[in-house]
C-alpha cells in the first residue's frame, strides 16, 4: 500500500489531462482576439512536475500539440498572423518551463532527494543494530549523509533560482498585465504589462489589496466575486468571461479591461491570477467601427437603387429598401435566404447566374436584364457585382447594385422612333440643314439643295461654307467657326446672304450650333430663306412710317391695350397735347389714364370700363386734368378686338378733346337762355312797364292829394311793389344784354378788398364778422374785374342773408395746381343736397316771395365758366355753406 504522501499516477495525469480537455474546449468557442495559450501552463507544468516518467513526455506533448491545433480549428474564423505568433510563443515558453522542471526533477541534489537523504540519515541513527555496524560507523554515515543533503539543497536551491529569474522573465516580457493575489486578495506577483498599464510600480502595490486597481464602487462586488469563484472549485475562466471590468489608474483615470483568472493551490494556500488586458482601444475601433456600419447602414438604406448582398450560391442575404421596393417585396423576410435568380425572366436566368458565379470566383461584371416583381411587373435592369473578399483574400460574398432601367428602355425605343420621324422629318423639313464637318459640307437635305439652286446634293457635299456665303460675310463665318469650336456654344439666329450655284444673292435666316458624335465634332447649320419675308418686311416698314406720320398729324389720341387694361401696347403722340403727359409715361404706368380723370368723373370712366365686360365696346364723355391744372373734355371710345375665331385680343380706342365744344355748347346754351330771355324781357318791358309807369303816376299824383294816412300807406305800398317790379325787368334786361368780357391780369385780392367795403356797413348792422386768409405771392387771375365784382357781390349777400342773427363770414385765395381758389364760407343756415343740387338753376331761390329772383347764382356760374374756370359747393344745414372758385392764372 502507498503511503498517504503520495499521489497515484492516475491523481498525478488524469486530473492535468482533464484539464487540458476542458481549456481545449474553452479554446475552440473563444471568440476571435481571446488567446487562451497561458491556461495551457497550468496543466503542462502539472504534469511536467509529475512523477510519472517517460509518461509525461507523452502528456506534455499532447497539451502543446491541443494547445498548437486550437486556433485552427476554432469556430472564431481563419487564425491571424499575430494570433499564430503569440500562440507559437506561449508553447515555448511552456516548453522552457517544462525543461526546468524536468532538469530539476532529473538533479541528483533536487529537493526530493535531499529529503530522501535526510530519511536515510535517520532511519540509520535509529536502527545501528539493524545494520551491524558499531556507533562510530552509524554516526560517520550518518553525518555524510547529512553534508550530502546540506549540499544538494544548496545546489537545487541555486538552480530554483535560477528558474525563478528564467519565469520572472517570461512573466514580465507578456504583453498582457498578470497579476497573481493570495487569498487575502494581498497582489504578490505585479509583470512589467500591469506597471504600465495601472501607472503603479510593483514595489507600490505587492502586499496592497487588489481592489486598489478597481474603482471604489466596484470593490466589494469584485471582492464578493473573487470569493464565489474560489467556492465554485472552478480553476480558470477564460478571457471575457468575467465581462468588461473597469480598472482605475494611479491618476485616477478609469479605462475599460477584459480578464482572464484562475485559481491553484500551493501548499495548501490558494493563489489567483488574473491576466488583464486593456480594451479601451479596441472599444473606440469597436465604436467607430460601429458608427461606420451604422452609418454604411443609413447609406444603403437611403440609396436610391438597389443594394443587395447574395451568398456565393446566389441567395440573398441583405438588401436594402430600394430593393425591396424594385421586387415589391413588403420586407426581407419575403427574399432573404431565397435564390435571386427566380426573380429573372427565363431568357436572361442562366445568363445571371453565370455572372454571379463569376462573381464569387473573384470577377466583376455587369448585365442589363429582364425580371418579374413578387406582384408580377416587369422590370428592366441594370446591375453590377463585384466580389467581397475576407481578410485573407477569400470570396465571402457578392455585392450587386441595380438600377431601374425601364424608363430608360422605354426611351431608348422612344429614341428609335424619333430618330425614324426625323428622317421623315428632315425629308420635309421647310429649312436647308448642312452638317459640316472638319471645313467641309458632309450632308444636305433635299431642302438645302433647292435653295442652292444645285440639281442635287452632289453639287454641295464637300464644299466649304465660305464657297457658298456671300462674300461680305465670309469674315463674320470665320468667328462664327471659331466661337464653335468651344465646346457648347451655339450661334444664334442670325440674318445674312448666301450665294446660289448660279450666282444669285439670296436672304436667309441662319442658326448654327456644335455636336459631338462617336465620329469627333461637327457644325449644323439651319438655313430658311426669307426673300420674301425680307421684301413683306420692307412693304410693312414703309406701312409702318406712313401709319406713324399719320398719326403723328392726328390731334385725336389712338390707344391700344390689353383686355384688363393693366398693359398699355400703344399711344399715339398726340397724347402729350392732350393730357399734357409723354408717351412713355402711358405705357410705363397704364393707371395714368384713370389718374388723369377728373374726381368727379371718375365713375363714368369706371362705368366705361365695365361696359367693355358686358358689350364689348364703350363711348362716354369725361374731364380731365393736365400736369398744369388745366381741365380738358374728352370724348373716348374703345372696342374689344378680337380674331377670326372670335376670343378677345386686346383694346382698341380713339380720345378726342372735345373741350372746344363742350365750351361752345355751353356758350351757344347760354346765348340761346339769353336770347330767349332777352326775347322774354323785352316783352315784359314793353307789355308791363307802360301798365307800371301808368299805375306808378297815378300812385304818386294820388299820394300828392290825399291827407289820409291809410290811403298813403296803402299808395306807397303800390309805389314800392312798382319798383320793385321795375328793378326786377332791369335785372332781366342787364341780363339778356350782357356787355363783352375784358379778360387782363386781375390782383383778386384786391377786388375783394374793394367790395368788402361796399358791405362794411351791412356787415356791421347784420352783426357779421369777417376773416380773410390770402397766401403769400398769390399770382394774378386771368378775369373781367367788373364781373369779378359782380360775382362776390352775389355770394357776400347771399351770405348776409343766409346769416339773419349774425355770424362769421370767410374769404380765402391760395395757389391750387395752376389755379387761384377762392373761397367763400358763412355759418348760416346752411342747405339741404336736394336744395344744393338747384342753386345754379335759373330762377331758383329759397329766399321768401319778393326778397329774390333766383337769378343772382346762375349769374355767378356763368361768369365763372366764361372765365374757365368751376364753382362749386358745399353745405350743411344749420352748419353753413362754402362757395370755392378757381380761377385760371394769367400767363401773360
Amino acid at each position: 500500500m502507498q503511503p498517504l504522501h503520495q499521489k497515484s499516477p492516475l491523481f498525478e495525469c488524469g486530473l492535468p489531462l482533464l484539464l487540458t480537455v476542458g481549456i481545449f474546449v474553452l479554446d475552440l468557442s473563444a471568440p476571435a482576439g481571446i488567446d487562451l495559450w497561458l491556461l495551457y501552463a497550468i496543466p503542462f507544468t502539472l504534469i511536467a512536475a509529475s512523477s510519472l516518467g517517460q509518461v509525461r513526455l507523452y502528456g506534455m506533448g499532447l497539451v502543446a500539440l491541443l494547445a498548437f491545433i486550437g486556433p485552427l480549428v476554432s469556430s472564431a474564423g481563419s487564425l491571424s498572423p499575430f494570433t499564430g505568433l503569440n500562440r507559437l510563443l506561449g508553447i515555448g515558453i511552456m516548453g522552457t518551463v517544462a525543461a526546468l522542471v524536468a532538469r530539476r526533477r532529473s538533479s541528483p541534489g533536487s529537493p526530493g532527494l535531499s529529503s530522501q537523504a535526510f530519511t536515510t540519515a535517520r532511519a540509520e541513527r535509529h536502527q545501528p543494530e539493524a545494520i551491524g555496524a558499531s556507533d562510530a560507523e552509524a554516526r560517520a554515515r550518518a553525518e555524510a549523509a547529512v553534508v550530502g543533503a546540506v549540499d544538494g539543497q544548496r545546489r537545487a536551491e541555486a538552480e530554483l533560482h535560477q528558474d525563478k529569474l528564467r519565469f520572472e522573465g517570461i512573466v514580465h516580457s507578456a504583453m498582457d498585465a498578470i497579476i497573481t493575489v493570495d487569498e487575502a486578495h494581498k497582489i504578490v506577483l505585479f509583470n512589467q504589462a500591469a506597471e504600465k498599464m495601472f501607472q503603479w510600480g510593483a514595489e507600490e502595490v505587492l502586499g496592497r489589496p487588489l481592489d486598489r486597481l478597481l474603482p471604489e464602487r466596484f470593490r466589494s462586488a469584485h471582492d464578493e466575486h473573487i470569493r464565489e469563484f474560489g467556492r465554485s472549485g472552478i480553476t480558470t475562466r477564460q478571457m471575457g468571461a468575467l465581462g468588461m471590468v473597469m480598472g482605475v489608474r494611479a491618476n485616477g483615470e478609469e479605462f475599460p479591461i477584459e480578464a482572464a483568472i484562475s485559481q491553484i493551490g500551493v501548499e495548501g494556500t490558494r493563489y489567483y491570477t488574473v491576466i488583464l488586458r486593456d480594451i479601451t482601444e479596441r472599444i473606440r475601433l469597436e465604436q467607430e467601427l460601429a458608427e461606420r456600419e451604422a452609418l454604411l447602414r443609413a447609406i444603403i438604406e437611403t440609396e436610391p437603387e438597389c443594394v443587395k448582398l447574395l451568398n456565393l450560391d446566389g441567395t440573398i442575404r441583405t438588401i436594402n429598401a430600394a430593393g425591396l421596393a424594385m421586387i415589391e417585396a413588403t420586407s426581407g423576410a419575403d427574399v432573404i435566404g431565397r435564390d435571386a435568380c427566380r426573380l429573372v425572366t427565363d431568357e436572361f436566368r442562366s445568363v445571371y447566374r453565370e455572372l454571379v458565379g463569376k462573381a464569387g470566383r473573384g470577377e466583376a461584371g455587369r448585365l442589363e436584364f429582364e425580371m418579374v416583381g413578387l406582384l408580377g411587373t416587369h422590370r428592366w435592369l441594370d446591375t453590377h457585382v463585384v466580389p467581397l473578399r475576407s481578410a485573407d483574400g477569400t470570396v465571402t460574398a457578392v455585392l450587386g447594385v441595380t438600377r431601374d432601367v425601364t424608363e430608360w428602355k422605354k426611351t431608348e425605343a422612344l429614341l428609335r422612333q424619333s430618330e425614324d420621324r426625323y428622317r421623315r422629318l428632315l425629308a420635309v423639313l421647310p429649312d436647308a440643314i448642312l452638317v459640316n464637318r472638319e471645313g467641309r459640307i458632309i450632308f444636305t437635305n433635299e431642302q438645302g439643295v433647292r435653295l442652292f439652286g444645285a440639281r442635287s446634293g452632289e453639287e454641295i457635299l464637300g464644299k466649304s461654307l465660305y464657297d457658298l456665303a456671300h462674300p461680305d460675310y465670309h469674315e463674320l463665318i470665320g468667328e462664327r467657326i471659331r466661337h464653335l469650336l468651344r465646346p457648347g456654344n451655339t450661334v444664334p439666329e442670325v440674318e445674312e446672304k448666301i450665294v446660289r450655284l448660279d450666282g444669285v444673292s439670296v436672304d436667309v435666316a441662319v442658326r448654327a450650333a456644335r455636336f459631338q458624335d462617336e465620329e469627333g465634332f461637327g457644325i449644323l447649320v439651319v438655313l430658311r430663306d426669307i426673300s420674301m419675308r425680307k421684301a413683306a418686311e420692307q412693304k410693312l416698314r414703309e406701312s409702318e412710317e406712313r401709319l406713324q406720320s399719320l398719326l403723328g398729324a392726328m390731334e385725336d389720341v389712338i390707344w391700344s391695350s390689353s383686355l384688363d387694361l393693366s398693359t398699355m401696347f400703344y399711344v399715339s403722340p398726340s397724347v402729350m397735347e392732350i393730357y399734357g403727359r409723354p408717351t412713355d409715361a402711358f405705357l410705363a404706368r397704364p393707371s395714368l389714364w384713370l389718374e388723369a380723370v377728373h374726381p368727379d368723373d371718375r365713375v363714368i370712366a369706371e362705368q366705361a370700363r365695365q361696359a367693355l365686360s358686358t358689350m364689348g365696346e364703350f363711348d362716354v364723355e369725361y374731364r380731365i386734368v393736365r400736369l398744369d391744372g388745366d381741365l380738358r373734355w374728352l370724348h373716348d371710345r374703345g372696342r374689344v378686338i378680337k380674331d377670326a375665331e372670335g376670343r378677345p385680343l386686346r383694346i382698341d380706342g380713339i380720345a378726342s378733346d372735345i373741350t372746344e365744344r363742350k365750351r361752345l355748347q355751353a356758350q351757344l346754351r347760354r346765348t340761346e337762355r339769353v336770347a330767349e330771355l332777352g326775347t322774354v324781357a323785352s316783352g315784359m318791358a314793353h307789355e308791363i312797364g307802360t301798365p307800371m309807369n301808368v299805375i306808378l303816376g297815378r300812385a304818386e299824383y294820388l299820394m300828392e292829394r290825399t291827407k289820409e294816412e291809410p290811403v298813403r300807406k296803402g299808395l306807397q305800398t303800390i309805389v314800392s311793389q312798382v319798383e320793385r317790379i321795375t328793378r326786377v325787368m332791369n335785372q332781366l334786361l342787364a341780363f339778356a344784354r350782357r356787355r363783352p368780357v375784358e379778360h387782363r391780369a386781375l390782383d383778386l385780392r384786391q377786388t375783394i378788398e374793394d367790395n368788402l367795403e361796399i358791405f362794411q356797413e351791412r356787415l356791421s348792422h347784420s352783426n357779421i364778422s369777417v376773416e380773410t386768409s390770402f397766401a403769400d405771392a398769390c399770382p394774378l387771375v386771368h378775369a373781367d374785374a367788373d364781373q369779378m365784382s359782380q360775382v362776390l357781390i352775389n355770394l357776400v349777400m347771399n351770405a348776409i342773408h343766409a346769416m339773419p342773427g349774425g355770424g362769421l363770414l370767410k374769404l380765402a385765395l391760395t395757389p391750387d395746381r395752376g389755379m387761384v381758389r377762392l373761397t367763400v364760407a358763412d355759418t348760416g343756415h346752411g342747405m339741404p343736397r336736394d336744395v344744393i343740387a338747384k342753386v345754379f338753376d335759373p330762377f331758383f331761390t329759397t329766399k321768401e316771395f319778393g326778397k329774390g329772383t333766383g337769378l343772382g347764382l346762375t349769374v355767378v356760374k356763368g361768369i365763372i365758366e366764361e372765365h374757365s374756370g368751376t364753382i362749386e359747393v358745399e353745405s350743411e344745414p344749420e352748419r353753413g355753406t362754402t362757395f370755392t372758385i378757381c380761377l385760371p392764372i394769367d400767363k401773360s
